[in-house]
Protein backbone atom coordinates (compact mmCIF):
# COMPACT_ATOMS: atom_id res chain seq x y z
CA UNK A 1 0.00 0.00 0.00
CA UNK A 2 2.68 2.71 1.24
CA UNK A 3 6.07 1.84 0.84
CA UNK A 4 7.09 4.50 3.87
CA UNK A 5 5.53 6.89 6.13
CA UNK A 6 6.66 9.34 3.66
CA UNK A 7 4.31 8.44 1.33
CA UNK A 8 1.53 8.41 3.87
CA UNK A 9 -1.48 10.59 2.99
CA UNK A 10 -1.45 12.76 6.32
CA UNK A 11 -3.65 15.16 4.04
CA UNK A 12 -6.88 13.28 5.92
CA UNK A 13 -7.14 16.26 8.09
CA UNK A 14 -6.43 19.82 8.10
CA UNK A 15 -2.79 19.83 9.86
CA UNK A 16 -2.59 22.34 12.69
CA UNK A 17 0.39 22.01 15.20
CA UNK A 18 -1.49 24.55 17.67
CA UNK A 19 -4.75 22.43 16.96
CA UNK A 20 -5.00 19.22 19.19
CA UNK A 21 -6.98 16.32 17.17
CA UNK A 22 -10.09 15.69 18.99
CA UNK A 23 -12.74 12.61 17.99
CA UNK A 24 -9.88 11.40 15.22
CA UNK A 25 -10.41 8.00 14.04
CA UNK A 26 -8.48 6.18 11.01
CA UNK A 27 -10.00 3.73 9.23
CA UNK A 28 -9.15 0.44 8.62
CA UNK A 29 -7.01 0.88 5.53
CA UNK A 30 -4.87 3.57 6.93
CA UNK A 31 -4.45 1.49 10.33
CA UNK A 32 -2.70 -1.59 7.55
CA UNK A 33 -0.93 0.99 5.90
CA UNK A 34 0.69 1.87 9.46
CA UNK A 35 0.70 -1.50 10.59
CA UNK A 36 2.85 -2.50 7.76
CA UNK A 37 5.31 0.41 7.84
CA UNK A 38 6.21 -0.41 11.51
CA UNK A 39 6.35 -4.48 11.11
CA UNK A 40 9.53 -5.64 12.03
CA UNK A 41 11.46 -2.36 13.22
CA UNK A 42 12.63 -2.50 16.58
CA UNK A 43 12.74 -0.01 19.22
CA UNK A 44 16.10 1.30 20.42
CA UNK A 45 17.46 0.81 24.08
CA UNK A 46 17.21 4.08 24.78
CA UNK A 47 13.79 4.40 23.75
CA UNK A 48 12.74 1.58 25.94
CA UNK A 49 14.34 3.86 28.46
CA UNK A 50 12.46 6.95 27.94
CA UNK A 51 9.34 5.42 27.42
CA UNK A 52 10.02 3.40 31.17
CA UNK A 53 11.03 6.52 32.45
CA UNK A 54 8.11 8.66 31.61
CA UNK A 55 5.79 6.67 33.80
CA UNK A 56 7.65 6.80 36.93
CA UNK A 57 6.02 8.32 39.22
CA UNK A 58 2.76 8.47 37.47
CA UNK A 59 -0.10 8.20 39.93
CA UNK A 60 -3.09 7.08 39.00
CA UNK A 61 -6.89 9.45 39.80
CA UNK A 62 -9.26 7.59 42.17
CA UNK A 63 -11.50 7.42 39.34
CA UNK A 64 -9.35 5.53 37.18
CA UNK A 65 -8.78 3.49 40.52
CA UNK A 66 -12.47 2.57 41.30
CA UNK A 67 -13.23 1.93 37.39
CA UNK A 68 -9.78 -0.96 37.29
CA UNK A 69 -11.44 -1.97 40.88
CA UNK A 70 -14.74 -2.62 39.21
CA UNK A 71 -13.60 -4.08 36.37
CA UNK A 72 -11.64 -7.06 37.92
CA UNK A 73 -13.88 -7.67 40.82
CA UNK A 74 -15.63 -11.20 40.71
CA UNK A 75 -17.93 -12.52 42.99
CA UNK A 76 -17.59 -15.20 45.46
CA UNK A 77 -18.81 -17.98 47.61
CA UNK A 78 -17.01 -17.94 50.83
CA UNK A 79 -17.44 -20.32 53.75
CA UNK A 80 -15.96 -19.94 56.81
CA UNK A 81 -14.56 -22.34 59.75
CA UNK A 82 -18.00 -22.26 61.17
CA UNK A 83 -19.89 -23.26 58.31
CA UNK A 84 -21.51 -19.86 57.43
CA UNK A 85 -21.68 -19.23 53.68
CA UNK A 86 -21.83 -15.94 52.31
CA UNK A 87 -21.43 -14.24 48.67
CA UNK A 88 -18.90 -11.31 48.42
CA UNK A 89 -17.14 -9.39 45.85
CA UNK A 90 -13.82 -8.56 45.41
CA UNK A 91 -11.74 -11.73 47.38
CA UNK A 92 -8.88 -8.90 47.58
CA UNK A 93 -10.48 -6.76 50.00
CA UNK A 94 -12.10 -9.54 51.80
CA UNK A 95 -8.74 -11.06 52.27
CA UNK A 96 -6.79 -8.44 53.79
CA UNK A 97 -10.01 -7.72 56.42
CA UNK A 98 -10.09 -11.16 57.59
CA UNK A 99 -6.01 -12.15 57.64
CA UNK A 100 -6.50 -14.67 54.37
CA UNK A 101 -4.08 -14.88 51.42
CA UNK A 102 -5.57 -14.25 48.70
CA UNK A 103 -3.29 -16.49 46.40
CA UNK A 104 -4.04 -19.14 48.41
CA UNK A 105 -8.41 -18.51 48.33
CA UNK A 106 -8.03 -18.76 44.64
CA UNK A 107 -6.10 -22.59 44.90
CA UNK A 108 -9.30 -23.45 47.19
CA UNK A 109 -11.22 -22.06 44.12
CA UNK A 110 -9.78 -23.92 41.75
CA UNK A 111 -9.37 -27.00 43.89
CA UNK A 112 -5.45 -27.42 43.90
CA UNK A 113 -5.50 -26.91 47.94
CA UNK A 114 -8.55 -28.27 50.20
CA UNK A 115 -9.24 -25.25 52.45
CA UNK A 116 -6.62 -21.95 53.98
CA UNK A 117 -6.88 -21.60 57.46
CA UNK A 118 -10.26 -23.45 57.48
CA UNK A 119 -12.21 -20.84 55.30
CA UNK A 120 -13.28 -22.34 51.48
CA UNK A 121 -14.16 -20.06 48.43
CA UNK A 122 -15.75 -21.13 45.32
CA UNK A 123 -15.91 -18.45 42.39
CA UNK A 124 -19.46 -17.33 40.96
CA UNK A 125 -19.32 -17.60 37.00
CA UNK A 126 -21.33 -14.70 35.74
Amino acid sequence: MFETLKDFPFNIMEHNPTKVWTNFSRNNEIRKAISETKMGTKQTPEHIKNRVNSTIGFKQSEHQKKTITKLFQKDWLVTSPQGVTMKITNLHKFCRENGLDQGNMVKVSKGIIKQNKGWKCSKIEA
